[in-house]
């Protein structure tokens, strides 16, 4: 009766091209897995920003169409005097929107709308990161080329944050001037996108 029989040498060769093909298999695997997983957080950011920037910079009711509500978590501030907050969130998004409407001491209303993750554990790699700032300066850029909006030269960095703000260029019909900005650590722990009326500028309809 005929025996295979294989030489010890290439027996050792023989596992170790399959054990390469299998960690060469897995990591093509996790790489399709890693962009497919950023291009869904990508959509997400997208649709979200998009209906924060419009609420906000038009003054209207926040499009939630296709979206459920949700909890506002605590880790929302409280702002100056009397708040009313909402969230909204697409099932099985990371991401989720916080709508705030708040009143100053003077007596003054004013809105924002942010885009945060609703998973307070959640940190962003230095790819996630890179991606989502890449998105937000091509918006701008866009917008900035439409003549519509115009780059926010008189933000501050806080370090260690990073952040990018665009203005646009005229008051909303509240009368308020609205700002757009991102921010996130460079550790991940923190991210978030805002669309805001200022507090710096009265508001007031010109």
């Amino acid at each position: 009766m005929m025996k295979f029989f294989v030489h010890p040498k290439r027996h050792v060769a023989l596992l170790v091209a399959i054990l390469s093909w299998v960690i060469a298999a897995l990591a093509v695997s996790v790489t399709f897995f890693s962009a497919d997983s950023s291009q869904g957080l990508l959509r997400d950011f997208d649709n979200l920003f998009e209906r924060c920037r419009l609420s906000i910079e038009t003054n209207s009711e926040f499009d939630h169409e296709g979206l459920e509500e949700t909890e506002v978590l605590a880790r929302d501030e409280t702002w100056d005097r009397s708040d009313k907050q909402q969230a909204w969130i697409r099932a099985g998004s990371e991401l989720y929107t916080v709508l705030t409407e708040w009143t100053s001491a003077n007596g003054t209303t004013r809105h924002v709308c942010r885009v945060k993750f609703a998973d307070a554990s959640r940190v962003l790699d230095e790819v996630e990161q890179a991606l989502l700032l890449r998105r937000f300066l091509i918006i701008q850029t866009k917008l900035i080329g439409k003549g519509t909006h115009d780059v926010d030269r008189k933000l501050s960095p806080i370090p260690p944050t990073v952040n990018a703000a665009f203005l646009l260029s005229t008051k909303n019909p509240n009368g308020c001037r609205v700002t757009n900005v991102i921010n996130f650590n460079p550790d991940g722990t923190h991210f978030d996108a805002t669309t805001g009326e200022q507090t710096v500028h009265p508001c007031r309809p010109e």
